[in-house]
């Protein structure tokens, strides 16, 4: 059986921002250290970008804590300081081989939320991450795989982006659930679709701190309702507008926000296509369906049973209850390694193998198959 983990990640380092763009040396991300006296504790460290803290571990428009390598939280990890930053990616492979993942998706930490303003600085920012992501995975005798990271809010570069992540070796196009105030749907990103789709790259739409302005409203909760929620108002614009079939060959995918919400938004969907009332009385022109496209529309059960649509999945989860509304094709494990937070189960694999209310050939699927056939490896 091949275990291949559908979200991992990278903690940055200052080593990947080296050879940014000579334009933009100046304003790359730079590490700073924070006394272990203030609100952050022991995962002090931090970076500085466009004159401010990034992530914001306290106060209004909290995302995450700053535990990047060089805080004492980081060394205190199962998991090599060059393992968690692929400056060391044997390092990495071994602590993967510790927990049973033969494969990884590799996403990014710092990019899990919009922390630059300035397009051009995003971008070249990306460009960085990129090359080092190309280059580490490179080294991986192929258990290594990534997600790119693009310019949504500069389409045309973005476009260029995808493309240029293609040659380099990347797996699929990495997002979050909303691009500050735009959603998935809007078309201004119908190039970026149609560039992930002719690169047979799928638009994986990972939990992350995407619009500020929604972001400011929270100080606490914020994993759970700044980072997660916007997976599914990116996942309600996906299914709504039709995007699938606007982009018949586009695949795309829900990471690292569960699973078990899925269900429940399909059958709202479904309320709001075909609205169950009766009060208007026969013959009375029933309520619209507000936001959904019905000549492109899709129940979207019918994506995640034909290959088009996945989500990751917890190993907690009531699987049969997924399986029976989702089917078996369209599930995935993840690990978050090596994060270590309220979505991270390393040991997936075994609590999976243990269970014993789905078959075999069906922890197959989940625990590898339908990751190999979404990120095409």
């Amino acid at each position: 059986m091949g275990i291949l983990d559908a979200d991992g990640h990278i903690w940055e380092s200052e080593a990947m921002f080296a050879n940014v763009e000579e334009e933009f040396y100046p304003r790359r991300p730079v590490a700073t250290t924070l006394p272990l006296d203030a609100d952050s504790g022991d995962s002090n460290r931090a970076w500085i970008i466009e004159g401010k803290v990034a992530p914001r571990f306290s106060g209004r428009g909290l995302t995450f804590p700053p535990s990047f390598p060089g805080s004492p939280a980081a060394a205190s990890r199962r998991a090599t300081i060059g393992g968690q930053t692929l400056e060391n990616v044997e390092e990495r492979l071994q602590g993967m081989d510790e927990f049973g993942i033969e494969r990884q998706v590799v996403y990014p930490t710092l990019f899990l939320e919009s922390i630059a303003e300035d397009v051009r600085l995003e971008a070249a920012l990306y460009h960085a991450y990129n090359n080092y992501l190309g280059a580490a995975c490179a080294r991986s005798h192929g258990r290594l795989l990534w997600a790119a990271c693009v310019p949504w809010r500069d389409p045309e570069a973005a476009v260029a982006e995808v493309r240029r992540a293609s040659e380099l070796g990347a797996s699929a196009i990495y997002t979050m659930g909303v691009i500050f105030d735009r959603q998935l749907d809007d078309p201004s990103f119908f190039p970026v679709h149609e560039a992930a789709s002719e690169q047979d790259l799928p638009v994986c739409v990972h939990l992350g701190w995407g619009a500020p302005a929604a972001t400011q409203l929270f100080t606490k909760n914020a994993f759970f309702c700044s980072a997660t929620i916007p997976v599914i108002w990116g996942f309600v614009h996906i299914m709504a507008s039709g995007l699938l079939s606007r982009f018949p060959e586009l695949r795309v995918g829900f990471i690292e926000s569960g699973a078990q919400w899925v269900p429940y938004v399909i059958n709202q969907l479904r309320r709001h296509y075909q609205p169950p009332t009766v009060i208007r009385g026969k013959g009375a022109r029933q309520p619209r369906a507000r936001g959904i496209d019905r000549e492109l529309y899709r129940d979207p059960a019918e994506w995640f049973r034909e290959g088009r649509a996945f989500v990751t999945f917890e190993a907690d989860e009531d699987l049969p209850h997924l399986l029976q509304h989702l089917g078996e094709d369209g599930l995935m494990m993840s690990t978050d390694y090596p994060h270590g937070d309220a979505s991270a189960d390393e040991q997936f694999v075994d609590k999976l193998m243990l269970r014993q209310d789905i078959s075999a050939s069906v922890k197959e699927k989940l625990l590898g198959g339908n990751a190999a056939r979404f990120y095409r490896v």
